[in-house]
């Protein structure tokens, strides 16, 4: 996807409010494309939210004798909104414990993962800082809480850093990935830096989190970004 965004597009975006399509229909207002022949999408319901290229995906469960169905990914609908993702891989992360952290990672190009998460269990607050050099919001992070009640998802375009922490006991997240594992490129920064003015509402002496993560710089020291 391109982050090349038009400086009144950007004007759309200033504040942190999300701008909510109520009917569940494309921001993008086109009409369905790329359908096979007597097919039609089932749409999600979406919110853009203030970084350019950052979606939040709900959908209404149809319930009936049988028990229920809720849809949870739409592949026109992603293109429909400007959206190239094309997912390779799929990870399923458990958690059994409130206040497990798991970030901040992220990919240097050319091997950078944009990322669809959804929350099967419980509820967590996924939080994104932008990467990008030459981006107006370079250094800032965008948060979204996630649960299983709401049956929201969000999309995270590449060139940002990821990290979740779980609000709850026995949380379980699923990421479809954009691209693979690339271990040689894999970076990371401290979760808990206070220059990011971040608000996990967490006590940190009770935070589950690897050593590995906490030993890492902070934002401030890492050199290592998207152009």
């Amino acid at each position: 996807m391109s982050n090349s965004w038009s400086k009144l597009a950007w004007k759309q975006f200033v504040s942190f409010e999300a701008n909510t399509n109520c009917e569940g229909r494309p921001i993008s207002g086109k009409k369905q494309t790329n359908l096979p022949s007597g097919a039609v999408a089932e749409y999600l319901k979406v919110k853009q939210l203030a970084f350019p290229g950052f979606f939040v995906f709900s959908a209404e469960t149809k319930r009936d004798v049988r028990g229920e169905v809720t849809p949870s990914f739409n592949a026109f609908q992603l293109r429909e909104l400007g959206i190239d993702f094309d997912f390779c891989h799929e990870n399923h992360c458990y958690s059994p414990k409130k206040g497990t952290v798991r970030g901040f990672h992220y990919q240097l190009p050319p091997h950078g993962q944009s990322k669809l998460i959804r929350v099967t269990r419980g509820r967590i607050l996924d939080v994104n800082v932008d990467m990008r050099k030459s981006s107006p919001t370079f250094g800032k992070h965008i948060s979204q809480e996630l649960s299983v009640d709401d049956w929201n998802q969000i999309f995270v375009p590449e060139g940002f850093a990821h990290c979740y922490c779980t609000l709850e006991d026995e949380c379980e997240v699923i990421f479809k990935l954009g691209y693979p594992y690339a271990p040689t490129h894999a970076r990371g920064f401290r979760w808990n830096d206070p220059a990011l003015k971040i608000d996990w509402g967490l006590d940190p002496a009770e935070v589950i989190v690897l050593d590995r993560d906490v030993q890492r710089q902070p934002f401030s020291e890492i050199d290592e970004f998207f152009p």
